[in-house]
C-alpha cells in the first residue's frame, strides 16, 4: 500500500537523436546521453497562472522526459494540503542538427 505512491513516468521521442555525453557511464537508460536533472520543491499559489521549471533546449525539442513521484513527495503534498510539491525531473534534449 505504501509503495503505490512511488512511481515514475518516462516519455521518449523514438524518432529523435539524443544529445550525446560520452562521459556519462551510468548503467541505465541514460548511458551516453546528456541528462539534465531538476530536483526542487515548488510552492503553488491559488491564483498563480502557469510557470516554467525547465529551460528550453537549444535544439528546440526533447528526446526524453522523466517525472518521478516518491513517497516523501506525496507525504509533503499531503501535509501541506497540496501547496508544496517535490518535483524530480530528468530530461534529455535532442541533438542539434548541423
Amino acid at each position: 500500500m505504501l509503495f503505490s505512491s512511488c512511481y515514475s513516468v518516462r516519455i521518449v521521442n523514438r524518432d529523435g537523436i539524443p544529445e550525446p555525453d560520452p562521459l556519462n557511464t551510468s548503467r541505465d537508460f541514460y548511458k551516453g546521453k546528456k541528462v539534465r536533472i531538476l530536483d526542487t520543491v515548488i510552492t503553488l499559489k491559488p491564483l498563480e497562472g502557469e510557470f516554467y521549471l525547465i529551460e528550453k533546449c537549444a535544439s528546440g525539442g526533447f528526446y526524453s522526459f522523466e517525472y518521478r513521484v516518491t513517497l516523501g513527495g506525496a507525504l509533503l503534498s499531503a501535509i501541506t494540503f497540496g501547496k508544496k510539491r517535490k518535483v524530480q525531473i530528468k530530461y534529455v534534449c535532442l541533438k542539434e542538427s548541423n
